[in-house]
């Protein structure tokens, strides 16, 4: 968006209150933050369904947001425009969209974003939210030249030591509830300096819980430095996390959505897994 903004002959500037990791650098050219003698006359926010995930660098702007565009269930249509559309794979899909009524070219910088927007919120065209149109968008980013096959190794397959061993430790510790339907693994801080894994590290590990052969919710509770948790859920097919998620402040969709809770460990993972057996009581 941010590029298709200046091809137009606007000046733009992308912010986010969490870092943008190494793991970007084929997209962002390596860029961290915005530049500081960039002062915005309008704000946009792409992919996210609430203020108040906004996170602390960014709060401040809860109540100036004059566009919002967001592909959530619980979109809370905050801005003062509002373009949601849940039926969409990911906010990636509306972007493109936008980006062809405007007319602009897209290049292959821009078409290397949008696609990795789809294929991280389709897990690869694996989950439920994989629909024709966003196959569609897939091959017409393919038709213009960009190496699907390239992107994919990079994304999904390619993965630190640091990685790999978390991974294993992840599941190997994980806690399993009601006759192994719930699985919550905990990454905490010192595993964390224990394998030296960063940020990047990170990036989409709450879907191995969900991977394990019986696990219908999948949930990871990843310990920050403030002694909050970030959780993600992740449900097979009965339960609707979105909701779960939505007792904690948070949200998302009915397979993937996520919140904060705080601490102490034991008492947020007990409150978190109650809370996954009452939606189960609910069915």
């Amino acid at each position: 968006l941010r590029e298709a903004l200046r091809q137009m002959g606007k000046r733009a500037q992308v912010a986010c209150s969490d870092p943008i990791t190494p793991r970007y650098d084929f997209i962002t050219g390596g860029e961290r933050e915005p530049h500081r003698d960039f002062i915005p006359k309008t704000y946009i926010t792409v992919d996210i369904a609430d203020p108040s995930l906004l996170g602390e660098k960014l709060d401040h702007l809860r109540a100036n947001i004059d566009l919002a565009i967001d592909h959530h269930p619980s979109f809370s249509r905050f801005a003062t425009c509002n373009v949601g559309y849940p039926s969409t794979a990911a906010a990636g899909e509306i972007v493109y969209h936008i980006l062809k009524e405007l007319g602009v070219t897209i290049t292959l910088d821009i078409a290397q974003a949008l696609y990795t927007a789809l294929a991280t919120d389709t897990g690869c065209f694996k989950y439920s939210n994989t629909s024709p149109s966003a196959l569609r968008m897939a091959a017409d980013l393919a038709e213009l030249g960009l190496e699907l096959h390239e992107l994919n190794y990079r994304l999904f397959m390619l993965k630190s030591r640091a990685r790999m061993l978390l991974e294993a430790r992840v599941v190997n510790e994980a806690h399993f509830y009601k006759d192994g339907k719930i699985a919550v693994a905990v990454v905490s801080l010192a595993l964390r300096n224990e394998l030296h894994a960063e940020e990047d590290d990170m990036d989409d590990i709450g879907t191995l819980m969900r991977c394990i052969e019986g696990v219908e919710v999948g949930v990871l509770m990843k310990q920050t430095p403030q002694g909050y948790y970030k959780v993600s859920f992740r449900s097979a097919q009965h339960i609707n996390v979105s909701e779960v998620a939505g007792e904690f402040g948070g949200g998302g969709h009915r397979r993937a959505a996520g919140c904060m809770i705080a601490g102490p460990e034991k008492e947020a993972e007990e409150a978190l897994v109650n809370a996954i057996e009452r939606a189960y009581a609910a069915l």
